[in-house]
């Protein structure tokens, strides 16, 4: 596979942010560069090429800051196979704590409890589930989501836990719980997902 063959191209110019988290790029000069490069941290990871540094990867619990210099090419595969890696691994890491505790916070205001909740990847195009157990499943995706929409995927697994079917009954009690008719809001958060599913399904398979 060449970088041309890749739907997107991972560079300075993506930008990526939401309540949950964001994506910083900063450009420094090479020298720089090297010189934080030798500072070896488990929140940093470096990639090298030819024996020098052309990217340094630095994360904190809602920040991954990414560092280049003017050397940096950006069209180079595995460097393209390497931010991949550096932006999935951050927002699988950040979804594991902070969906939860949004999860919680919703519990509590709503007065719905599960009996567990896990985030990890799910299937092509599933955000959430709720099993018969009331165990709550979510897709690490939503960190990247607006915050409505991330909400919204959260009170439909958690009408869950009350109607095990989507039948009249579970979309009036989830437009109860989200305070409009659920089925206008779902027809809303699937185009504004349809526009991104494609860039998030690239970094996050």
């Amino acid at each position: 596979m060449r970088y041309e063959d890749l739907p997107f191209l991972i560079n300075p110019s993506l930008r990526l942010s939401s309540p949950y988290l964001q994506v910083a790029w900063r450009r420094i000069d090479q020298q720089m560069l090297e010189h934080e490069a030798g500072f070896p941290a488990a929140n940093r990871a470096v990639y090298t090429f030819q024996k020098t540094v052309r990217l340094l990867s630095e994360s904190s619990p809602a920040l991954l800051c990414l560092y280049y210099s003017d050397m940096t090419d950006f069209a180079r595969l595995s460097i393209q196979q390497w931010l991949r890696r550096q932006i999935k691994s951050f927002v699988e890491q950040t979804a594991s704590t902070a969906l939860p505790l949004r999860l919680h916070e919703l519990e509590r205001q709503k007065g719905l409890y599960c009996s567990k909740v896990s985030v990890f990847p799910l299937k092509r195009s599933i955000l959430g589930y709720c099993t018969h157990t009331n165990e709550i499943a979510l897709s690490p995706e939503l960190a990247l989501f607006p915050l409505r929409m991330s909400d919204v995927v959260m009170l439909h697994e958690m009408a869950h836990l009350k109607y095990k079917h989507h039948r009249k009954s579970f979309w009036k009690f989830l437009s109860t719980l989200i305070g409009e008719d659920a089925n206008e809001e779902k027809y809303k958060s699937d185009l504004a997902y349809c526009k991104h599913r494609d860039m998030i399904e690239f970094l996050m398979k």
